[in-house]
């Protein structure tokens, strides 16, 4: 007997409100829900983040939704690396470059 690895589902039936960040890996994504469950879609970051201006690119691997961001958890040293804290306590990286503007949009909301 066959196990079925994914179940199409078409983009639309993804409710903005219910995804806490996505992960990106060549073409495909991870969309990571607040239920725990984590969906994957054949459709790339960059097509997720032209569909959902609301979400932020943190790094080239993650879209996050601001909804569930608990707290942006800033770098201890110049070398280190800045984190955002979801909901969930999932640790998503801020690139060095995108800090600044990631605060900024923060602070904004």
């Amino acid at each position: 007997m066959a196990k079925q690895l994914f179940k199409k589902r078409p983009v639309d039936s993804f409710d903005t409100q219910t995804v806490l960040y996505l992960t990106g890996y060549s073409n495909y994504s991870r969309v990571h829900l607040l239920s725990g469950q984590v969906v994957v879609s054949s459709h790339s970051l960059k097509w997720f983040e032209h569909r959902w201006p609301s979400f932020l690119r943190t790094n080239k691997q993650a879209l996050v939704n601001p909804a569930f961001v608990s707290q942006i958890k800033p770098a201890r040293y110049t070398q280190s690396t800045s984190y955002v804290i979801m909901q969930d306590q999932a640790q998503v990286a801020i690139s060095r470059r995108r800090v600044n503007r990631i605060q900024k949009q923060f602070r904004q909301l």
